[in-house]
């Protein structure tokens, strides 16, 4: 992650405010702003400009009462929210009002069934069977390599309808530099015989009806205080699934934000 000119904007303001900084205001890093920051005590330990800067910002949202996890100078996803909230304070002087996931709309246009081995079985067939090449509305990208595209990939055919409408209306709301920048283009795998990880039952995976995005910034353990998806930019992308009848486990559940399935949990 890279500190721009707004995290140096408010860095340098906060300062001013401390009474550690006499210089511009101008999101410009140079001698003057290095050497203020470097005696606030609470950051000064730290070996660089760059964790410096970021414990300091971490202080900043602990002194306004903003969860931005503890202050070690490394920026994540914690941070990254707890900056927005802390720029909105400073800008206003209004702490702004806490959100939290709606509870996923209930809705089953497509009757997908009930997330056990019978039924699905019943509904779906033979795991790895039935299965239609899905060609992408826009390109994915490998999570475990970004430098592989992918244009097309297997799914069962009961959801390959309704998983190209999902994407083509993501698209369609979000266009291609949103899609690339927010990560909805991420993909960490689709058809995949396998049993659940830490379970016995198959993963949904292994009848083509589940998909990853994103695996590496909503892990598996990870609930909404540390995954990407959980944040409020990405609620479009939900209820787009979930006009279809896709669940996230991360909204059922509050886990496995990556992953989406045309099962009722």
């Amino acid at each position: 992650m890279n500190l721009n000119k707004t995290h140096i904007n408010l860095i340098q303001s906060q300062l001013v405010r401390l009474g550690y900084y006499a210089g511009a205001v101008d999101g410009i890093v140079g001698n003057i702003t290095k050497t203020a920051l470097g005696k606030v005590a609470e950051v000064k330990q730290f070996p660089s400009f760059k964790r410096r800067a970021i414990a300091f910002i971490q202080f900043l949202c602990t002194q306004n009462n903003i969860d931005a996890g503890p202050i070690d100078g490394y920026w994540g996803p914690q941070t990254d929210y707890a900056f927005s909230v802390l720029k909105e304070v400073t800008e206003t002087g209004i702490m702004p009002e806490p959100w939290r996931d709606e509870p996923p709309a209930i809705y089953n246009p497509n009757n997908w069934p009930e997330e056990e081995t019978d039924m699905l079985e019943t509904h779906f067939g033979e795991v790895g069977k039935h299965q239609k090449r899905l060609h992408l509305p826009y390109p994915h990208k490998l999570s475990w390599d970004k430098r592989h595209i992918v244009n097309s990939f297997y799914c069962h055919e009961k959801v390959h309808e309704s998983l190209d409408k999902v994407l083509t209306a993501v698209l369609n709301h979000y266009g291609i530099y949103e899609v690339k920048r927010l990560g909805l283009d991420i993909w960490g795998g689709c058809l995949n015989i396998r049993k659940k990880r830490g379970g016995t039952s198959w993963s949904t995976h292994s009848w083509g009806i589940a998909l990853d995005y994103h695996p590496e910034k909503n892990a598996l353990r990870w609930g909404r205080e540390k995954a990407l998806f959980a944040r409020p930019e990405y609620n479009k992308w939900w209820e787009i699934w979930e006009k279809e009848g896709w669940v996230s486990l991360g909204r059922a559940k509050n886990y496995d934000w990556m992953h989406i399935q045309a099962a009722k949990v």
